[in-house]
């Protein structure tokens, strides 16, 4: 049995840095892919293309939502 305790501070850090990780490389997917990747039997959406279809709103409606990016001098 492990019986090594982990700081608070430690944890929460590295469970971060995993969600951010993973995070960037569901954005790297297209549409589709994060579709069949999220798809299960029973998902809410029903359906690898309900799901594609929400992820490309999703997508489209936080690239309107973004503030513009300073632009470089």
């Amino acid at each position: 049995m492990n019986t090594t305790v982990i700081p608070r501070n430690s944890a929460i850090h590295t469970a971060a840095q995993i969600l951010i990780s993973a995070v960037a490389e569901r954005a790297t997917r297209s549409p589709r892919q994060a579709a069949e990747a999220a798809f299960y039997p029973g998902h809410p959406l029903g359906s690898v293309n309900a799901i594609e279809a929400e992820i490309t709103r999703r997508r489209a409606q936080a690239q309107v939502a973004a503030p513009a990016l300073p632009q470089a001098a």
